[in-house]
């Protein structure tokens, strides 16, 4: 059985292979060792690995684990593979800025090609006499800029783009 997890902002994987009741074969990395668990209570177990013996104590919440091994806490989140690839994507990715309803840019203050911070204004747009600065979503690069100062804009357009 193979496990991975996040300990802090390390990912850790370990390799578990039954040898008998309770004794297993731990592989981490290049290093293996020899592990026995036994459970005092649901939360509460011994556990002994290549004959050094630990009281481990584990906490549970929707979010993560507390684990306590000999007195020392750990904090091991729960995060699935999905939601890792998820967060991963989410950073390279491409972001549209479209707007809802027409109007008309009054200025640009950025360009192709600008680094940009998330909540940097990009643009501002005039609609219903109102003016709004357009922020970036997200920090990246503008790599499409469609408007210029006095263009007007339709409703559903995509103004500029940022990745």
């Amino acid at each position: 059985m193979n496990f991975s997890f996040w300990l802090g902002q390390k990912e850790c994987s370990i390799n578990l292979e039954e040898r008998d009741k309770n004794v297993f074969r731990a592989t981490v990395g290049d290093r293996s060792y020899e592990v026995s668990a036994e459970f005092i209570t649901r939360d509460e177990l011994l556990i002994k690995i290549d004959g050094k013996v630990y009281n481990v104590v584990v906490n549970s919440n929707l979010l993560s684990h507390s684990v306590y091994v000999n007195g020392r806490h750990f904090r091991v989140e729960k995060r699935s593979a999905f939601k890792i690839l998820r967060e991963e994507k989410g950073r390279l990715k491409r972001r549209d800025v479209k707007i809802t309803m027409p109007g008309r840019v009054v200025q640009v203050m950025a360009q192709e090609g600008d680094e940009v911070e998330t909540g940097q204004p990009v643009l501002v747009l005039e609609a219903m006499k109102m003016q709004n600065e357009i922020k970036a979503p997200q920090a990246g690069k503008i790599c499409r800029l469609n408007f210029r100062a006095g263009d007007y804009v339709e409703a559903g357009a995509v103004l500029f783009s940022v990745e």
